[in-house]
């Protein structure tokens, strides 16, 4: 193998630093690979319409690869050392070697981390604060501490101590290990196709801030791997905390039955009078969504930290986006905005999107759709039953039962 600090590239380019080198070699195989892949929009339409290639001056636009680099030479070197793809002749684009496999199941692959370490993000200032109270009474040598002096240092104390505890009931958490810690840590198990880190749901209007739920999820190269992972049971230290994890299907049936339990306990009453539980099996009404064909655009890789509104936004000097309706969830990388209706320039759009030509939040988006034909329908197929599951699950709450009131068509 050649070293990294050599490059088919001329003369002229600069040499790439041996970690930048590596950095980029894990870039490609990330983005070429079945998690990823599979999911992203924009190179999967790049590829079919370049004979499996995406272009690496595609890929420089790429915030993570355009902060290594802006050379295609050291991007296509770094490629060569990716088994999964296979670079041009000419060095200008990449393809994956093999097609995504059929019938790829995420969840085997997935086991759910928790335990990861987190930092009240106002304790950290208020500690940083503190050190430099510390330091400049440390400096002043000639202070002379009086009975008067230690009350008062006591109250001030006690007081900061309150502040300080009020400040910690409602103040976000921050992570204070990153994706490459947990990659390092998972690593001995086997190839970490992605790490997503956890957050909670944000809402400004309630007053609360993005915070880590200190757990993520990891998807492994493959299924044997994640099984043997699972299989070993032992903690794994991730910065200075010891964290335990579990498959990604224990960890949904677990929540699930946690959510059906938390459902009975919180019903009102008792005896004969109680509320009945919702009986296995009951029909889920589902009603079709109006809509317009070719008015409906998917979106992948949504920047860390968006949400509804700042998507919005971003649409807010296009044709038809003063009333788009954002179909997204904070936390999520993946969502979908629609129009009203169709119109000629709304495949434009999508484009803009997918080159990186209009931002989310200050940042481009993996890729960009436009939907038609049975991708089409299987959206709007989903987003009904989606809305009619949140539908009885608001009756449920209030005792009503399910079903859809007065049989009139939802709007989105």
């Amino acid at each position: 193998m050649t070293d990294a600090t050599d490059t088919a590239a001329p003369a002229s380019v600069p040499r790439i630093e041996p970690a930048v080198h590596a950095k980029l070699v894990e870039r490609i195989r990330f983005f070429f690979g079945d998690a990823n892949f599979r999911n992203d929009q924009f190179m999967q339409n790049e590829a079919k319409s370049n004979d499996g290639y995406v272009e690496i001056s595609s890929l420089l636009r790429f915030n993570s690869v355009k902060k290594l680099t802006t050379l295609p030479a050291h991007v296509a070197k770094a490629a060569e050392e990716v088994a999964t793809v296979v670079v041009s002749k000419d060095g200008e684009a990449i393809r994956r070697k093999d097609p995504l496999p059929e019938n790829y199941n995420a969840n085997d692959r997935t086991i759910c981390v928790v335990g990861l370490p987190t930092k009240d993000v106002a304790a950290k200032v208020e500690e940083a604060k503190e050190a430099t109270e510390v330091k400049e009474v440390k400096d002043v040598k000639d202070v002379k501490e009086t009975e008067e002096t230690k009350v008062e240092g006591e109250e001030e104390k006690t007081e900061k101590k309150e502040k300080k505890e009020k400040k910690e009931k409602k103040a976000p958490q921050e992570y204070t290990v990153n994706i490459d810690a947990v990659k390092a840590a998972f690593g001995k198990f086997g190839e970490v196709a992605l790490v997503r880190m956890r957050y909670n749901k944000s809402d400004a209007a309630k007053g609360i801030a993005k915070s880590a739920l200190g757990s993520c999820f990891i998807e492994f190269g493959s299924v044997e791997i994640a099984k043997a992972a699972v299989e070993a049971k032992e903690t794994v230290k991730v910065g200075e905390a010891e964290c335990t994890y579990t498959a990604m299907n224990e960890w949904l049936a677990a929540n699930s039955n946690k959510n059906k339990k938390n459902k009975g306990n919180n019903k009102k009453g008792g005896g004969d009078d109680a509320p009945s539980e919702k009986k296995e099996g009951e029909e889920l009404v589902i009603v079709p969504i109006e809509h317009e064909s070719n008015c409906v655009i998917t979106l992948s890789g949504i920047p860390e930290g968006s949400d509804r509104e700042a998507i919005k936004a971003a649409f807010a000097d296009v044709e038809g986006g003063a009333d788009v309706y954002v179909d997204y969830s904070r936390g999520e990388t993946d969502g979908a905005v629609r129009f009203k209706k169709s119109f000629d320039g709304i495949k434009d759009i999508a484009e803009k999107l997918a080159s990186g030509d209009i931002k989310i939040a200050e940042a481009a988006v993996a890729g960009a759709k436009l939907l038609e034909g049975e991708e089409e329908e299987k959206y709007w197929n989903d987003a009904a039953k989606a809305m009619a599951e949140r539908k009885r699950k608001f009756n449920d709450r209030k005792g009503n039962g399910g079903g859809n009131r007065g049989g009139k068509k939802q709007r989105r």
